[in-house]
């Protein structure tokens, strides 16, 4: 019996290996997954990748429901590019992935001059709330409010 539990907790770390590469693929896709098991970590792999295949890191907003989850968001994308940055590499294999695209976001954000790790207000990363204000502030006089909203 207990080799076929191992078997099947080996078949569900090797899907959960599988699912998070994919999420990579920069295709549409739903991270579902109780707390504690990095989902985070691959939203903030996510959109280290999606730096690598932009002209502007403003072409890329994440939304999210929560002021806290945005921040924690912001917070760890800024911190992985400080990371890559200083050359500190981690030991653990999930977050080496993340050291690499984070190093890759950087070149990316070199050569467009973007200045991420000084500037890290370009990343755009909102809840619902904040979207839809930052959407309305960009046009009063079609939203109606003729003035900026407060």
């Amino acid at each position: 019996m207990s080799d076929q539990v191992n078997h099947m907790a080996s078949d569900a770390l090797a899907d959960d290996a599988q699912n998070r590469l994919r999420a990579l693929d920069l295709t549409s896709f739903i991270v579902e997954a109780p707390a504690g098991a990095g989902k985070t970590e691959l939203l903030t792999q996510r959109y280290l990748k999606l730096l690598q295949t932009v002209k502007a890191p403003e072409e890329i907003i994440a939304i999210t429901f929560t002021n806290k989850a945005a921040a924690e968001m912001r917070l760890r994308i800024l911190d992985s590019l400080l990371k890559a940055a200083s050359q500190d590499k981690p030991a653990e294999p999930h977050k080496q992935i993340t050291y690499q695209l984070s190093l890759k976001a950087l070149q990316q954000s070199e050569q467009h001059n973007w200045q991420l790790i000084e500037n890290p207000s370009r990343l755009r990363i909102f809840t619902i709330d904040s979207l839809c204000a930052h959407l309305a502030r960009q046009m009063p006089l079609m939203s109606r409010f003729g003035a900026q909203p407060g």
